[in-house]
């Protein structure tokens, strides 16, 4: 092999390697975009694999340093584009303007993990208690009233108790988050 050649390999090996440590970490996030948009799992994964296809293909024109995902979401969003105007019997149909919609909330999308795991550390602070109440009124799937008629209170009082927990819950994930002081104001 000439050395020409061995540094091609070389320099394509190392391409290849960092295209995946961008993409492995952040594939998830692609896909959770796309099914938002196309809403049908194996819509989303028909388009993930060609996104992915693309932007490796692409690769070269992707600059270090700025936002790999959002680069992955500008040619996933034309991918989806492209399925809609070819699949017009897919049951959801967007427009551009609902698509523009989805695609700016989907920030809340990106972060889904961390604040799941602020919400699991909040849930793990509430009291035994608390934490009862919550169970019977998501756990166990009880009415309000059904959870007076256990606790022996009124319906508003267990009402008052579930928004006084959900208020905790939300006030600790925002601080969890290093949002608290943004809605202290």
């Amino acid at each position: 092999m000439t050395d020409n050649r061995r540094h091609s390999v070389s320099s394509e090996n190392g391409e290849t390697k960092l295209f995946m440590s961008l993409v492995l970490p952040n594939q998830r996030k692609l896909y959770v975009y796309i099914l938002s948009l196309v809403i049908h799992p194996s819509d989303a994964d028909d388009i993930l694999q060609d996104t992915l296809a693309l932007m490796w293909r692409k690769f070269d024109d992707f600059q270090a340093g700025t936002d790999f995902v959002a680069w992955g979401k500008a040619i996933a969003r034309y991918k989806v584009l492209n399925y809609l105007k070819k699949n017009k019997s897919a049951k959801i149909q967007f427009d551009t303007d609902v698509l523009k919609i989805i695609e700016s909330e989907s920030h809340q999308i990106d972060n889904f993990s961390e604040r799941l795991e602020a919400m699991k550390k909040c849930l793990k602070k509430l009291t035994e208690k608390e934490q009862g109440l919550l169970n019977m009124r998501y756990g166990k799937d009880f009415s309000f009233k059904k959870m007076a008629l256990q606790m022996g209170i009124s319906k508003q009082s267990a009402y008052r108790s579930i928004s006084r927990i959900h208020a905790k819950l939300i006030k600790c994930v925002k601080y969890a988050l290093g949002l608290g002081a943004l809605y202290e104001h």
